[in-house]
């Protein structure tokens, strides 16, 4: 997969030999112009073929987040450096030519070598003789489908929920998503995100004062439409998407990832009459990369566009030609898992595929749907990828899933894969919560090679149903990289580990409590419970007998009032 991503590297920063000038218009531009009057305008993506030649230190250009994610890629062997060609700004003078040539700029891509923007038709063969412009393309349109994942039914906030009384959290309604991919199991460990920071690309975010956002820590929004700070847009999609990864609401609705900090990027404008660009998305992978995101969670896909543009077809969902895939791929060599829906345009017979951009990209998962009972959803897009790879990657439930509405603090279910990605996106922040400094390619792998198909994946359901505690166990869980809960026990001493048959755990309250030791075994099935009645401050011992367990890797979770501490533990007989 390193290698995938060098050939994106080569294939972007390279500098392209200058034709004549009518050669740098693309077909499809030439067949939009074709249409218009002089001074209409068009809205263009124009290839530059060179970057600026000064000197930057990393955080002239990232945040401190960005260059410790960037780092972790550094120390892998992915990026070469902290800074790549990639990251420089494009010259001033270039730009500035740009703009005097008549464009308008709307975003500098600058890590796919292209800025995008606005020129009337009678400016563009001017744009077109700058030496510093290789090709200029249009930016390509297109409206949004009717939803599949439209509300189905609003519950109100005063309902009476299910228990499970089993598991620390009460999740009402949600716990059938949840569980299915087992991530209760994780939440009992202590874990729920903590550490990571997701980025959310929908169409808008409609109700942010929701009860399920009241508890959510938001570091950053941006509307790539407006380019504005505020993502509050009258659309219900967002809403549902975020609530579903990092909601949280004790009876009602909680997502994975609860714990987890957010930015918010509304990067298309979902009105009826207007048409959704694929370079907002692409932009909005900068920004989040300069943020030092590392999860992007987008329910969003780029197939069908408006006339006179040719559609996408199947044969050009092969990893290389969308420009949301190349920024998804260049997203994931940054350290960025990025996660998208796989689409919600159903079965057709092979060789085709129904797949979306960027959900095609090599390196992300892309996402499908079940239902309930685990059973693929109709409509759930399917591979594979026309160069042959297997899509979609990973399965959550996308079938009446349980979401915040867009109007006041009422519940909704909600049906298509926009629903299911965010749900592996809580998966990812799981797994990168209790190991940092994975790689994106190691959480893809832990998640892929938990899930229930992963022995036989195809083209359908890929891997299968993802498993958010295998895959939590999938890397060795050291004590430095635990996830804790804040106010965590101290430790007096460093078990045996190994250990057979049995293992003392030293503790010290800091003050009286109560104190259990629950031990789970790699699935999250409760095995042992052992508790000492209410102590004064002070250091005490639990002593584990292993006696009657299997041999293996089990995990025990220390609880006292207020207090939490997991830790992995191996038994060998």
């Amino acid at each position: 997969m390193k290698q995938a991503f060098f050939s994106l590297l080569l294939s972007v920063v390279c500098v392209i030999p200058i034709f004549g000038q009518s050669s740098k218009l693309t077909p499809e531009l030439t067949a939009r112009l074709n249409q218009l009057s002089n001074d209409d305008e068009v809205k263009v993506l124009i290839t530059l073929s060179r970057k600026s030649s000064e000197q930057f230190r990393p955080e002239q250009l990232f945040s401190e987040r960005a260059i410790k994610r960037r780092q972790k890629m550094v120390n892998a062997g992915v990026l070469p450096s902290l800074i790549t060609v990639e990251d420089l700004p494009f010259r001033s003078d270039d730009l500035r030519a740009l703009e005097d040539a008549g464009l308008h700029i709307h975003h500098c891509l600058k890590g796919l070598m292209k800025v995008s923007g606005r020129v009337k038709k009678s400016h563009v063969s001017v744009l077109a003789s700058l030496a510093s412009v290789v090709e200029i393309d249009a930016v390509k349109t297109f409206r949004r489908s009717p939803e599949i994942d439209a509300p189905s039914h609003t519950s109100p906030i005063h309902q009476t929920p299910t228990t499970h009384s089993t598991h620390v959290l009460n999740y009402g309604a949600s716990f059938g998503q949840l569980n299915q991919i087992n991530v209760p199991a994780v939440h009992d460990l202590g874990i729920s995100g903590q550490g990571v920071l997701i980025a959310n690309f929908d169409a808008g975010f409609s109700n942010l004062s929701h009860e399920a956002f009241q508890t959510m820590t938001i570091v950053a929004r941006k509307d790539f439409v407006t380019g504005q700070p505020n993502v509050v847009a009258p659309h219900s999609h967002g809403t549902l998407t975020l609530s579903v990864v990092g909601g949280f609401k004790q009876g009602q609705l909680i997502g994975p990832a609860y714990s987890s900090l957010y930015a918010l990027a509304r990067t298309e404008d979902a009105g009826s009459e207007t048409p959704i660009e694929e370079d907002n998305w692409a932009a909005a992978v900068e920004w989040a990369d300069s943020l030092g995101a590392d999860i992007i969670t987008s329910s969003l896909g780029y197939r069908e566009f408006d006339p006179p543009f040719a559609s996408y077809t199947w044969q050009q969902m092969n990893g290389q030609t969308a420009i949301s895939t190349l920024a998804a791929r260049r997203a994931a060599r940054l350290g960025i898992v990025v996660c998208n829906s796989a689409g919600n345009s159903g079965m057709i017979a092979l060789p085709a595929n129904t797949l979306g951009a960027p959900a095609d990209a090599d390196s992300i998962l892309s996402v499908g749907a079940v239902n309930s009972s685990g059973v693929r959803a109709s409509f759930s897009s399917v591979g594979p990828t026309a160069d042959g790879r297997i899509k979609p990657d990973i399965m959550a439930q996308g079938v009446s899933v349980r979401s915040a509405s867009s109007s006041g603090n009422n519940y909704t279910n909600a049906s298509g894969t926009s629903l299911s990605c965010p749900l592996i996106a809580g998966v990812a922040a799981l797994v990168l919560s209790a190991h940092p400094n994975l790689t994106p390619m190691q959480v893809i792998t832990a998640i892929k090679s938990t899930a229930s198909n992963a022995t036989s994946p195809n083209r359908e359901i890929g891997w299968g149903i993802a498993n958010a505690l295998a895959a939590v166990n999938f890397f060795p869980l050291s004590v430095s990289a635990s996830a804790t809960m804040p106010h965590a026990f101290a430790l007096h001493q460093n078990y045996p580990n190994p250990f057979n048959p049995t293992t003392v755990i030293s503790y010290q309250l800091p003050v009286a409590s109560t104190v259990s030791l629950k031990v789970y075994d790699v699935l999250g099935k409760e095995v042992m419970t052992l508790v000492n009645s209410r102590q004064s401050a002070g250091t005490y011992n639990l002593t584990l007998n292993g006696a009657n367990l299997s041999s293996g890797v089990y995990f025990y979770r220390l609880q006292a009032e207020n207090f939490s501490q997991t830790r992995k533990m191996i038994l060998v007989k």
